[in-house]
């Protein structure tokens, strides 16, 4: 039958003025209508062939009551195909009545379109008739064209008949919304390939020669990876088919998004077409699915040739006149939905199509490269270990002179000079002397230079509820030292290494302390050293602690006063 009707991939007129498409397809057998400038696949051709077939099949076993051979019905079937005159013809009313002969001889009647004889329905009704009679089905070649009366292409039985072998999915009628309301199915990715941009840009660029000359300045291409969750998804180390286990880039001048997506035909056939990795093929925006019953929906078609590896025959390159149709659509949700086109799942498929859309359109691209490679052909990603700068090594010893330089010179900055004087060395004494006496020394102003005990003609020995939050042996440990210890604490792990780089050692000092201590019962500790010490890491965390410690420290002496001042106690004023 397709043998006699030919596969015009192009809408044309019959010469009666009846506009057909595909392997004969009118208006008169369902959508979709044909139409001057419409034009279809191969795999579409084939897809609403076998519509129309199936109707016609149907109509022909309602329509003949005889018991038929099945070169009888094939016979049958090609002739109602092209007539559609099976439920009121002579020929069906004889074959019924048992006369075989008399419905053999009924074929060569119709040979007229319109009133007029037509050559080639005379040679069709000769060969349906010695079919009918003889199950003599000669020797069909399929011809494929572009358009009418263009350059043909012939197509082999067993290419045609893999073409014919896969069922369209029931899936496959259903809108993108209809396929997600149902229930989650297995078959659906979780979670999106993670490869980087800068992996997928190194792909595009090592396999750029692959593209051809029209698509090297190109700002939008899409990359294809076969077999990305090859150890992930299905079975281990194979790429399986029926399974999104496959990856997909949309490539873009500002950034690289990711998508899951299936590379392979969702089973195994004779001549069925897996699309050969390793080659870029053009697309562009059009339809998919004219044999869908709601028509065909907006995909991207294969708009270059390609090369396929067909199951049990082997590699097949295609022509300009006769093209594989390999596009790019929708998958299900139960299966990948391909008998070799490459598919995207349907909860990432109205993203995937509105962002290579928008993206054409934007950088004024009517088309786009795809570019399938194997998991293999990807670089492995180095990860890099930015280096860690290690600090000078410093000494156990500690120069007591210079580190009293050191903090003269911070009090002098302090202050607003760039050296230290006498008051400066005051201050540092009358700070030592707080550090190393009774806890009501730092009591009077130290930092400011005021040495008064506001508090000392006051004894009061039990502590204050701030004071002795942590009981009374921390309590009076720490009594009067808090803010103290805090500010110089605060002032070492923060401000001294930051703002004043060449006081940075009296941050450091206690590290080398630390990190002995903690080498001497700990032998893991070589690592922590390595990345910079223990200690250090100690004390870059202890501002918090020092910070809490002043704030401790300044309540403190606020209930202080407070007590004071209820006590009737009023404080001396001080002088410089």
């Amino acid at each position: 039958m397709l043998a006699e009707e030919a596969i015009v991939l192009a809408g044309y007129n019959d010469g009666t003025g009846t506009m057909t498409i595909g392997a004969g397809h009118t208006a008169a057998a369902g959508p979709p209508v044909p139409r001057s400038g419409m034009t279809i696949s191969l795999t579409e051709a084939i897809n609403i062939y076998r519509n129309d077939l199936a109707k016609t099949e149907s109509q022909v076993q309602s329509a003949v009551r005889a018991v038929l051979s099945q070169h009888q019905f094939d016979a049958l079937v090609s002739w109602h195909f092209n007539t559609g005159a099976i439920s009121s013809a002579t020929l069906t009313r004889k074959l019924n009545t048992g006369d075989v002969a008399g419905a053999a001889a009924e074929f060569a009647r119709w040979n007229k379109s319109k009133g007029k004889v037509l050559e080639g329905l005379i040679a069709r009704r000769e060969r349906e008739t010695a079919m009918f009679s003889k199950g003599d089905y000669g020797n069909p070649k399929v011809r494929v064209l572009e358009t009418k009366g263009g350059p043909e292409e012939i197509f082999t039985a067993d290419q045609i008949e893999a073409l014919l072998g896969g069922a369209v999915s029931s899936e496959d009628e259903q809108s993108t919304e209809e396929l997600l309301a149902n229930p989650i199915s297995q078959l659906l990715p979780l979670q999106r390939p993670k490869q980087t941009a800068a992996i997928t840009r190194a792909v595009l660029q090592k396999f750029h020669d692959l593209m051809p000359a029209d698509g090297h300045n190109d700002s939008v291409a899409v990359v294809a990876v076969r077999g990305y969750y090859l150890n992930t998804l299905g079975k281990e180390g194979a790429n399986d088919r029926g399974v999104y286990d496959d990856a997909m880039f949309v490539v873009e001048p500002e950034g690289v998004h990711n998508f899951n997506s299936n590379t392979d035909p969702g089973r195994f056939g004779r001549g069925i077409a897996r699309l050969k990795s390793r080659q870029a093929i053009r697309y562009r925006p059009g339809p998919h699915g004219f044999s869908r019953k709601n028509g065909p929906y907006p995909a991207f078609r294969q708009d270059s040739n390609c090369t396929v590896i067909r199951d049990e025959t082997g590699e097949d390159t295609d022509s300009p006149s006769g093209r594989f149709w390999i596009n790019l659509h929708r998958g299900g949700i139960t299966t990948t939905s391909s008998l070799g086109c490459q598919t995207v799942p349907p909860h990432q498929w109205n993203e995937f199509k509105t962002l290579v859309d928008g993206l054409l359109k934007k950088h004024s691209q009517e088309t786009f490269y795809y570019l399938l490679v194997d998991q293999e052909d990807i670089p492995q990603e180095e990860t890099t270990v930015p280096a860690i700068p290690q600090p000078t090594p410093m000494t156990t010893e500690v120069n007591l002179a210079q580190l009293a330089q050191q903090i003269l010179t911070l009090a002098a900055t302090l202050r607003g000079r760039t050296t230290p004087n006498q008051a400066d060395m005051i201050w540092l004494q009358d700070l030592l002397r707080m550090i190393m006496a009774e806890p009501t020394t730092f009591n009077g102003e130290i930092l400011n230079g005021k040495k008064q005990d506001i508090l000392a003609s006051t004894s009061d020995p039990e502590l204050t509820p701030v004071n002795g939050a942590l009981g009374k042996a921390i309590g009076h440990a720490l009594d009067g030292r808090k803010t103290a210890i805090g500010v110089v604490g605060m002032l070492a792990t923060t401000i001294l290494p930051i703002f004043l780089p060449q006081l940075a050692p009296v941050a450091a000092i206690a590290a080398p302390l630390i990190d002995g201590a903690a080498n001497a019962g700990n032998a893991a500790a070589a690592a922590t050293q390595a990345g910079g010490g223990l200690g250090r890491e100690l004390v870059a965390a202890s501002f918090p602690v020092f910070a809490a410690m002043t704030g401790w420290g300044a309540m403190g002496k606020i209930e202080k006063w407070v007590r004071a001042l209820r006590n009737g106690f009023v404080a001396p004023t001080a002088t410089n």
